[in-house]
């Protein structure tokens, strides 16, 4: 895309972890769409603004923000607060985004009346190996989402915030985060924001979120999740009415069991198309197998009548050379042309 697309802004919080750092802002650089502007909020130690750098383009440009340790909800505001693009987004230090995560998300809102919209993901579950003394992916499944529901995010933060585009407009009169939450801010922000705008969910996964061990990731800690989840109820409890209720339980998540249901019926659809598969493959690798033993009982039928025709040729040498002897013995012409013949037939 080119630069006469408005500028996107894509916030990213980090602290104290250089390596995941670099990886979440190669995925960036990565993007087919420009103009990107990265702001890049640290709440850690000095980091190296060079290697930062290094990694933008053309059509990209980073700032660097110092959140002086002062917490993942206030980096996100210095973000919004030194963003200049029309459209915004965030990004963690530990997490990546696809080449066309910003081409899906702004092509859609700059020819749409929506202001939010959101992408899907993959969890991506990372563990520290001690025999490779590494850390290693030990699986990754669909972060499986839902078409919005205003009621269904009332009690479930059913959208991953990294997947999520907001106009910049809508931040601001949002107010931007809950400095009061340390976590589930992001949860909060979007219950805040759909109290006057609707967000459309596009079908297609763009980015990768990773979880953690339990001992390296905090938010795998339910009892510290449980009493941040706890807050955000009591601050949104007056939006939780009875027709709320009535709404999240017959038409939002738990009515999707459609979405397990469907989820399920995915899975099951791909489990038998590669149980097919594999049928398959099985099947031509009997085949194949079998092709094997009837080109090697070719073969050894091919030696064995080799074998033969050579013992037989030998033969009829021995012979010849018999019949040539005797002849000279015996002082037996040979006529020129049986000599030829013969000559000729054995050569």
């Amino acid at each position: 895309m080119s630069d006469t697309n408005p500028l996107i802004s894509i916030i990213v919080r980090t602290k104290d972890r250089p390596r995941l750092l670099m990886r979440a802002l190669g995925s960036i650089a990565a993007q087919d769409y420009s103009p990107i502007e990265v702001v890049l909020v640290n709440d850690g130690e000095r980091l190296n603004e060079d290697e930062a750098r290094s990694i933008f383009h053309g059509g990209q440009s980073l700032k660097i923000v110092d959140n002086k340790g002062r917490g993942r909800t206030v980096a996100a505001n210095e973000g919004i607060r030194h963003a200049t693009g029309q459209f915004i987004s965030f990004l963690d230090d530990d997490d990546i985004i696809y080449p066309d995560h910003v081409s899906t998300l702004a092509g859609f809102l700059t020819r749409s009346d929506y202001r939010v919209a959101y992408t899907e993901s993959v969890f991506v579950h990372v563990e520290y190996d001690p025999d490779k003394k590494e850390m290693v992916e030990t699986k990754r499944y669909p972060a499986r989402t839902m078409d919005f529901s205003r009621e269904t995010l009332l009690f479930y933060n059913y959208i991953p915030f990294m997947c999520l585009m907001f106009e910049r407009e809508v931040l601001d009169e949002a107010g931007g985060l809950d400095e009061a939450f340390e976590m589930c801010e992001d949860w909060d922000l979007t219950i805040r924001v759909s109290r006057k705008y609707s967000f459309f969910h596009i079908s297609k996964v763009t980015s990768e979120y990773s979880i953690w061990s339990r001992d390296i990731q905090s938010i795998r800690k339910n009892e510290v999740l449980h009493g941040w989840r706890k807050r955000i109820y009591e601050k949104h409890q007056t939006d939780i009415s009875p027709d709320v209720i009535a709404e999240f339980i017959f038409d939002g998540y738990w009515h999707s069991v459609k979405f397990m249901e469907d989820y399920n019926r995915e899975l099951e659809g791909r489990i038998s198309e590669l149980a097919e598969k594999n049928r398959q493959t099985e099947e031509r690798a009997r085949e194949l197998a079998e092709e094997n033993r009837q080109l090697k009982r070719k073969e050894e039928v091919l030696r064995t009548e080799k074998i033969e025709l050579w013992n037989r040729v030998e033969e009829l040498q021995r012979s010849v050379r018999e019949w040539e002897a005797f002849a000279r013995d015996r002082a037996i012409t040979v006529p020129p042309g049986l000599k030829r013949f013969l000559k000729k037939f054995f050569r």
